[in-house]
Parts: C-alpha cells; structure tokens; sequence
C-alpha cells in the first residue's frame, strides 16, 4: 500500500476531489486552511504579504492502483500549473 500526501491550493479542491472520486477514489482525510510555502508555488499563509491557503488530501492506496492515482495528480498539475498541487507518495508497512 502507498499513501498520497497531495498538497494544493484551495482554489482547486473541486477539481481534485472530483478527479478522484470520478475515478473511484472514494477514502480520504482532509485538511483544510493549511499554511505554508512550497518551491513551485506562491507562499500560502493567509496574510495581506502571502494570502490564500492550502488544502491537503491522505489517500491510501493498493499497490495495483498506485499507477491510476499518480496518473490522475499528473493531469491535474497539467490542467492547474498555478495550482501548487503536490504530491508525496509515502509506503504504508500496516493499516489498523
């Protein structure tokens, strides 16, 4: 099993979300107005200097779908280049 971390801007939350459900990816947690400043993107701290936020999704996903999840990030950080969209992909040893 693999964990997604993808980080991206709230302004895009639809489309991602939507992109995964649409593809069965129906399990994940959440987190919204998250703060911070990555390489490709514009610093989010929700400041008159850096405004706007981030939100990050947790996807744990079997082996045989990993291909079907990175494939689906790929696109969206193609269709939103200014969407700071991220992802980090992180092996899961267990789940309980």
């Amino acid at each position: 099993m693999k964990m997604f971390v993808i980080v991206y801007s709230w302004a895009v939350d639809d489309d991602v979300i939507a992109a995964l459900t649409s593809s069965g990816v129906n399990a994940y947690t959440k987190w919204t107005q998250v703060l911070g400043c990555g390489c490709e993107s514009e610093p989010k701290m929700r400041s008159r200097y850096a405004p706007g936020e981030n939100d990050v999704l947790t996807v744990v996903i079997n082996n045989e779908d990993v291909d079907k999840v990175r494939g689906i990030v790929l696109k969206l950080r193609e269709e939103h280049p200014r969407g700071g969209i991220r992802c980090f992909i992180i092996p899961v040893e267990e789940m309980i």
